[in-house]
């Protein structure tokens, strides 16, 4: 968990913009791990700013398991988190914080997603009404995720997604696809 920014609660509960990292916020890199790969998407910053604006907490839901493989570090991962939240400053976008699962997926943790683990952890320490809320991401373990937390779940064809749209089982809800960040915005007038 880096970069928690404090907030004002009112006794309103908060709506947040959960999201997934690689291919999402930033421009998808295997095992990216060096603040030299961090690029971020086209109007991204714009739209998060959008979502930002609308009254949602963003709050990033990220496995790296490159960590648990041996391939980089958790201080790697926090000089990569460091830039991304340095490169959407430049909006005014601020993350009001950052999961982070370094495990191996064969450590069977409790927190690698699909697992809510980590989204239900963001809720409960930032008052979020999960029901109201958004999970957006790339891959299928992001959908999931979002529906065992009780989320609004949204696929991105952005990173890995055209294959994980290709990969869609039957939910019992209908999972919103759009091709990048500003089209999510529709969301934002729906009642």
């Amino acid at each position: 968990m880096l970069y928690t920014v404090d907030i004002d609660y009112n006794s309103q509960p908060n709506k947040a913009l959960f999201l997934d990292r690689d291919g999402v916020i930033i421009e998808y890199v295997p095992y990216l791990h060096h603040p030299n790969q961090v690029k971020i998407p086209q109007s991204a910053g714009q739209s998060l700013k959008s979502w930002q604006d609308a009254g949602y907490l963003l709050i990033v839901i990220t496995n790296q398991s490159g960590v648990g493989r041996g391939y980089f570090t958790i201080k790697d991962v926090e000089a990569v988190h460091r830039k991304m939240c340095q490169e959407y400053e430049r909006f005014g976008v601020y993350f009001h914080d950052i999961f982070v699962c370094p495990h191996h997926p064969s450590d069977n943790c409790q927190c690698r997603k699909p697992s809510p683990y980590m989204l239900l952890q963001a809720a409960e320490k930032h008052l979020v009404e999960v029901s109201q809320s958004f999970f957006i991401g790339d891959a299928l373990s992001d959908i999931e995720c979002g529906i065992q937390a009780g989320c609004n779940s949204v696929l991105l064809l952005t990173g890995i997604g055209k294959n994980t749209a290709q990969n869609l089982t039957n939910y019992h809800t209908p999972i919103p696809i759009f091709s990048g960040l500003p089209e999510t915005l529709e969301l934002l007038k729906s009642p």
